[in-house]
């Protein structure tokens, strides 16, 4: 299979509530994705340009989730946090599952896969820890 990847960045913070770790604290990352895209079936030379692969994470990704603070919809304290958030005019996104690696990783691939025949998706919460969510 041939493949390209590109990469990412933002920011953002989270809690993960009931969580048994420091994690249960509002805290922020600088999140790293790592999108691979795999060829296909149309027999172009080309997986995909880069300028377009990166105008669709800017679409998918970017442009929703940088600089924001990302909560799950089903938590009543984190429910409690977006509405001071969005009181004070600042960016949230509810999401409706807890905002671990594993499960953006997941978001944003079935995301991207709307627009682009991707083959995996990798984010870093830190630089030494990633989720992975792959096609099958």
């Amino acid at each position: 299979m041939l493949s390209v990847s590109k990469q990412c960045l933002f920011d953002a913070a989270h809690v993960l509530t009931n969580h048994a770790g420091h994690c249960k604290n509002l805290h922020g990352h600088t999140y790293r994705v790592i999108v691979e895209v795999a060829e296909g079936a149309d027999g172009r030379d080309m997986v995909i340009d880069f300028k377009d692969l990166k105008q669709v994470l800017s679409e998918v990704i970017l442009e929703r989730f940088d600089h924001a603070f990302i909560y799950d919809e089903a938590s009543a304290s984190e429910c409690e946090i977006a509405a001071v958030i969005a009181k004070h005019g600042m960016k949230s996104v509810g999401l409706p599952f807890r905002s671990t690696a594993e499960n953006l990783a997941r978001h944003f691939f079935k995301g991207l896969a709307e627009r682009v025949n991707v083959a995996s998706v990798k984010v870093y919460e830190t630089p030494e820890s990633c989720a992975e969510y792959r096609r099958d």
